[in-house]
């Protein structure tokens, strides 16, 4: 099937569901680090580019979630230096597939482009009560 590089921040149960479904199609993944990765706007900019502004935020992070960062409140220029900076703050998981790189685990491009069926109910997302909250945290 298709090799994939996911990035996401290790111990993501949200990412574990997403990882487990795509592996269940065939896929192989193979897993890195969203936080310790280096981030350059030039590297960034690519998995972001079909999405508005606002969306490359990762909603639960928390300077997101207290109102410190507000998605969309900032330049293109200034968003992909805090998210390089801040790289928590990011939408995830961030996908290599193939020639094709994304940001977000969208159910409906996913199946568009062929590479797997979210069955409806299934979850896909990160929730506070996953290992205690920490999905959304640095730590």
């Amino acid at each position: 099937m298709t090799h994939i590089i996911f990035y996401t921040k290790p111990g993501c149960m949200g990412a574990v569901r997403q990882k487990a479904l795509l592996e269940s199609y065939g896929h192989t993944l193979e897993e890195r680090s969203l936080l310790s990765t280096e981030w350059t706007p030039e590297k960034l900019e690519p998995y972001l580019a079909g999405l508005e502004l606002k969306e490359w935020f990762n909603p639960n992070a928390p300077a997101v979630k207290s109102g410190q960062v507000i998605p969309g409140a900032l330049s293109r220029e200034e968003t992909l230096d805090l998210l390089c900076t801040d790289p928590i703050l990011i939408k995830r998981p961030l996908m290599n597939i193939g020639d094709q790189v994304l940001a977000g685990f969208d159910a409906e491009h996913l199946k568009q482009i062929g590479l797997c069926e979210v069955p409806s109910g299934y979850n896909t997302g990160c929730h506070s009560q996953d290992q205690g909250g920490t999905c959304a945290s640095g730590s």
